[in-house]
């Protein structure tokens, strides 16, 4: 038969009902509550990096790249076609200035030498042979034409004696045209033997001049043969490193090859490249900052080569610290042409945030009830290098601005962010 249940049972099973009812809709309720927190816009604050607005100074600055060389970088070449006799140094060791690094053969190169000699010494004989020959032939037509001159003075008195005679009727007009005919031919002679004079003069100073020419031409040769031959034990011309030499001896250079490159490793120089649409804001005595590992070494621009090739302009900088201890030769350097500079202005670190100089998006970090938030502002950005954007309105100092990649939020005005 059937037993009615005790009140305590029934309220038992009451409880447990309430609470089988209770439990899912409260997990429900739950889940609501922390879906809508995850499905709202957030961000993980250790995947954002943030700068907070400060004040300070900004540099303008092009940006460009630069590999760091040594000051000096000398090529020594073969002065002449010659045999490698001795190597004196190889690469690595060091050499001090005027220091032999190798030896050639310098036999043909003297045997050249001795030849253009004897070559200036056969065109100096030509000059004075031909020195004393014009001197002879002056002293000729010097006779002649003081001979030639007496004989004008006779002649013109002969004429006048006669041409008085015939006035008086003792010489017939035959006779006188006879001696004023002589008298006139020994004119033209003298004028004959003055022109020969001044042609003989005219031709054999260029004579002169041509073998001064020549011999000149031989001296000069004979100086740079001279020179190639103190070359022939090729020497340093400044304290260094032998970074290249020639490997064989007995190998033969041909005028002009390569025989070693010294450079001095102790000062350097950068050699910079940046894009020819900067070309109309460089010039010589810019200032300049390296970046060399997390070090700045300041310089200025010393040349800008004049080509463009493949769009790329190419520069020296010379360093006020050309013996920095973060340079080494071949290191990969940025390299920074300040363009301007403002003082005591707002500033951020540089980041992905931004693109540029100009008006943009940008997020700030802000508080909302106790709650993160990266909140939309339009800011302007002015002048920049390597470090800082300087801020020009829209933020103020002691604003916290995400300066991570936020390209694809920039759709939101706001986004929450999760510890």
């Amino acid at each position: 038969m059937d037993r009615e249940f005790s009140l305590e049972t029934l309220r038992k099973r009451r409880w447990v009902l309430a609470i089988k009812i209770a439990v899912p809709l409260v997990l429900v309720f739950t889940a609501i509550a922390w879906g809508a927190g995850w499905l709202a816009p957030t961000l993980e604050r250790s995947r954002i990096r943030t700068a907070v607005i400060e004040r300070g100074n900004v540099e303008g600055a092009i940006d460009a790249s630069g590999t760091v060389v040594p000051e000096f970088d000398a090529v020594i070449t073969s002065p002449v076609e010659a045999r490698v006799l001795r190597i004196l140094k190889h690469a690595g060791d060091s050499v001090g200035r005027g220091e032999s690094i190798l030896m050639l053969d310098a036999g043909a190169s003297a045997l050249a030498l001795d030849k253009l000699k004897d070559n200036i010494a056969l065109k100096a004989n030509q000059q004075a042979q031909l020195g004393a020959t014009l001197e002879a032939r002056l002293i000729k037509f010097d006779n002649d034409i003081r001979i030639k001159r007496r004989e004008i003075e006779s002649d013109s008195n002969r004429y006048e004696q006669n041409q008085r005679l015939f006035e008086k009727n003792y010489v017939s007009r035959t006779d006188l045209n006879q001696f004023a005919i002589q008298y006139s031919k020994a004119k033209d002679e003298l004028d004959a033997l003055l022109k020969e004079q001044r042609n003989a003069q005219t031709a054999s100073r260029l004579q002169q001049e041509g073998i001064a020419l020549e011999i000149a031409m031989l001296n000069k040769e004979k100086i740079q043969s001279q020179q190639e031959l103190e070359r022939v034990s090729a020497k340093a011309e400044h304290a260094g490193i032998v970074t290249w030499i020639v490997q064989t001896e007995g190998s033969t250079l041909h005028k002009g090859d390569v025989m070693a490159k010294v450079a001095d490793l102790s000062t350097f120089r950068v050699d910079a490249q940046v894009s020819d649409v900067h070309r109309s804001r460089l010039a010589v005595g810019m200032l300049v900052k390296i970046k060399a590992g997390e070090q700045y070494i300041e310089g200025i621009i010393a040349t800008i080569q004049p080509a463009i090739e493949n769009g790329v302009v190419k520069f020296a900088v010379a360093l006020t610290e050309k013996s920095h201890s973060a340079l080494r030769s071949n290191l990969r350097v940025d390299v920074y042409v300040v363009t301007a500079q403002k003082n005591n202005v707002l500033r951020i670190k540089k980041g992905a945030f931004a693109r540029g100089e100009g008006r943009q998006e940008v997020f700030v970090v802000v508080n909302d009830g106790g709650t993160q938030v990266a909140e939309r502002r339009l800011a302007t950005l002015g002048i920049s290098n390597a470090d800082y954007y300087e801020v020009v309105e829209g933020l103020q100092s002691g604003d916290e601005v995400i300066i991570s990649d936020m390209q694809e939020h920039l759709h939101l005005k706001t986004l929450k962010i999760r510890n």
